[in-house]
């Protein structure tokens, strides 16, 4: 449960988990809901066969989500929002849990584990069901599931992802890739330029104008270092805007240097 809120207190300063698919929004709002939904069982002690069974298949998953991130070489897996954590040292937390979970799990027969197993599934339905109709929800009120996060959290200006994944490269390469970024408030607001840790990232459409509502795309350059090795290569990058809320937009550049 405590990760889940450091997850949204850190939505925009750092990502759930800055590869693929793990950073859309509606995969973001699932994973957060379901921490909380899973977290308040196991205080309570709601149908613990179930909720043990639950726990177990939870830390798997974030087990193998955690290994692989540490082994395409991303340097913070995002498990806790802002505060920077190791994929290896979350995937050590996730194994130690398991172990927590397999010698100190409930008393119950194997009939009631088989019980417990069919309740599981029908659990699960029903939670998938509810988060569903959560998404359905902030879809029918403010028009996506981004939109509602945005006004629940009151934010400014948002980027579609703060991870930028420019693919396969070689040392010396320009790779262009594009982010979205919306103005969620009632006036105009401007993206001014960028910055960047390297010389590498040119932002050509800037500076630009969002009216109130709008989205729009900006191109990102990323120059690959003639530096880079070999492997994963990662640079911090900046968005500035006048936004007296959203000064910064913090981005993560990556590619995979061939």
């Amino acid at each position: 449960m405590a990760a889940a809120l450091l997850k949204l207190a850190g939505w925009n300063v750092s990502a759930f988990a800055q590869y693929g698919w793990f950073l859309t929004p509606n995969e973001q709002i699932a994973a957060v809901g379901w921490e909380l939904i899973l977290g308040a069982a196991l205080i309570f002690g709601v149908h613990r066969p179930v909720t043990w069974i639950m726990a177990l298949a939870t830390f798997t998953t974030f087990a193998g989500v955690s290994s692989y991130l540490g082994f395409v070489g991303q340097a913070s897996c995002g498990c806790f929002g802002a505060i920077q954590a190791s994929p290896w040292t979350a995937f050590g937390v996730d194994v130690a849990m398991l172990l927590l979970l397999v010698l100190f799990r409930p008393r119950f027969s194997t009939d009631e584990l088989r019980t417990a197993s069919v309740e599981s599934g029908e659990w699960a339905f029903g939670l998938v069901a509810v988060l569903a109709l959560t998404l359905g929800a902030g879809v029918l009120l403010y028009g996506s599931p981004s939109a509602a996060l945005a006004k629940l959290r009151g934010d400014t200006l948002t980027v579609d992802r703060s991870h930028i994944d420019f693919g396969h490269g070689q040392a010396g390469d320009i790779l262009t890739q594009q982010v979205t970024v919306t103005n969620w408030t009632d006036g105009p607001l401007r993206i001014i330029g960028g910055t960047s840790d390297c010389s590498c990232i040119a932002t050509n459409d800037l500076p630009i104008t969002l009216a109130p509502g709008e989205a729009k795309s900006v191109s990102i350059e990323y120059k690959v270092p003639q530096s880079d090795k070999p492997g994963i290569t990662s640079r911090k990058a900046t968005l500035l805007t006048d936004s007296p809320k959203r000064p910064n937009l913090d981005l993560t550049l990556s590619a995979i240097v061939d």
